[in-house]
């Protein structure tokens, strides 16, 4: 094992030679930014968006590959990333799905995928806000004194790519209420003009991390990550629900309490290879906020792709966006440097 995420390391720790073009001139104008909110846009998501599929793979769950992560960003309009991350034997935070069996990734280091995103986003400031989802791998500590040495070092390897200007927190949108989901609840999120730019963090997991990451459910204060959570947490603000057909009522109050959404437009390849799109158009029409997907662009074989209808990426929320929404005003490829 040691082996394998040493060599990982040799093919992540690669960086593109040329820096981004320097920006110059007025920053693009968006007419809307100071009236549309955060919670207003519907974007496309990745699952395991650093997967490769294993050469020699047999198990069709596993039959997807995606692009790199700017390339994601740049010609596939995905806005929301979802990284599997485990403490790898120096400390560092490595990035794959299984071991052995499914183990190749972009970015062996988080950090890699990390400045991926940066890079993409250092050539093209202007984009609305986009979300990294952690899900940890790791058996959790047992208890709060290892757990806040976990949390500081994968806090330490998010701010040393993303600057603090760059995140949007817990606390910042806490601001003067009493608990985050009181903010949320009766605030909704910033306006796009706060927050284009930024980067935001969420976590997936509903069991001992989280626990541990909110004190026992009780705060996000002082966190990066927005923590998995349903409405009435006192850290209500964001919510991993996978299933929108089964769990359409769930993701319909979440999205009622402003708490942002990722919902999944297919799983494990099953639809994709069935060219069912019944998934799919629920995610859609959901009302979620990040639909992720295997397939947010063509592949061979499959008559099933992932697209946000009338995107630029991006579109307006159908179910929470006001009636003078236009894409073009969430993003537009000629305004996003």
């Amino acid at each position: 094992m040691r082996i394998l995420l040493a060599a990982l390391l040799l093919i992540g720790c690669t960086t593109d030679a040329d820096p981004p073009p320097e920006q110059t001139g007025p920053p693009p104008e968006y007419p809307l930014d100071g009236t549309l909110r955060f919670h207003h846009v519907q974007m496309k998501s990745t699952h395991n968006s650093y997967h490769i599929e294993k050469e020699g793979n047999t198990i069709p769950e596993l039959h997807y590959t995606h692009a790199p992560l700017d390339v994601q960003l740049e010609s596939q309009g995905v806005r929301h990333f979802e990284l599997d991350l485990r403490q790898g034997p120096d400390g560092y935070f490595v990035v794959y799905h299984l071991p052995i069996v499914d183990d190749v990734s972009h970015c062996a280091r988080f950090t890699d995928c990390l400045g991926k995103i940066k890079g993409w986003h250092d050539a093209h400031p202007y984009h609305h806000p986009i979300v990294v989802q952690l899900e940890l791998k790791d058996p959790p500590p047992i208890d709060a004194a290892p757990a806040e040495t976990y949390f500081e070092a994968l806090h330490a390897e998010i701010t040393s790519v993303m600057p603090p200007e760059m995140l949007f927190t817990p606390d910042q949108l806490q601001g003067s209420a009493a608990t985050l989901g009181e903010a949320v609840a009766t605030l909704g999120w910033p306006t796009l003009g706060e927050l284009r730019g930024k980067f935001l963090f969420m976590l997936d997991d509903e069991g001992e991390f989280r626990n541990l990451y909110t004190r026992g459910l009780t705060s996000a204060a002082g966190r990066i990550v927005f923590p998995d959570s349903s409405p009435g947490d006192p850290f209500a603000a964001m919510a991993v629900i996978n299933d929108p057909i089964v769990d359409a009522a769930a993701i319909t109050a979440a999205v009622a309490a402003n708490i942002m959404v990722r919902t999944r437009a297919d799983a494990d390849v099953y639809e994709p290879a069935a060219g069912d799109t019944t998934r799919r158009e629920a995610a859609l029409a959901s009302g979620a906020h990040f639909i992720s997907t295997d397939f947010p662009a063509p592949v061979e074989g499959y008559d099933y792709v992932v697209e946000i209808p009338g995107g630029t990426p991006s579109r307006c929320n159908p179910s929470t966006a006001p009636p003078e929404c236009v894409a073009t005003e969430l993003e537009s490829p000629d305004r996003l440097k």
